[in-house]
């Protein structure tokens, strides 16, 4: 009988320290994890890093539309396609003559 009793106080004392353990570990662990540099603060950091990305996603999304429209206006309309190649290459008809104004740095200065 005295060895049922002990064994009896045995795990009467381990079913009371195991979930004690665990309650101290989370009350200390706990925080220490969330305040810790790989929790909140680094939450935090990726959390503006996901917003600065998702702003530049949509930078990014505006440019796509404006490249596509004036694609499809290069496709759709020769006189863009002309201006296109004036502007890029420099390109004239045979019948234009060119022109060129020097600017005010070229010229001496500004007065």
């Amino acid at each position: 009988m005295a060895e049922a009793t002990i064994v009896s106080n045995i795990r009467e004392r381990i079913a009371l320290a195991v979930p004690t353990t665990i309650l101290v570990l989370a009350v200390v662990g706990v925080p220490v994890m969330v305040l810790g540099s790989e929790g909140l603060p680094r939450h935090r950091r990726l959390q503006g890093q996901l917003d600065a990305q998702r702003e530049e996603n949509r930078r990014l999304g505006r440019d796509v539309q404006q490249l596509e429209a004036a694609l499809e206006a290069f496709n759709r309309d020769p006189r863009a396609r002309e201006r296109a190649v004036r502007e890029e290459l420099g390109w004239v008809r045979p019948d234009e003559i060119v022109v060129e104004v020097p600017n005010r740095e070229a010229r001496g200065g500004a007065r």
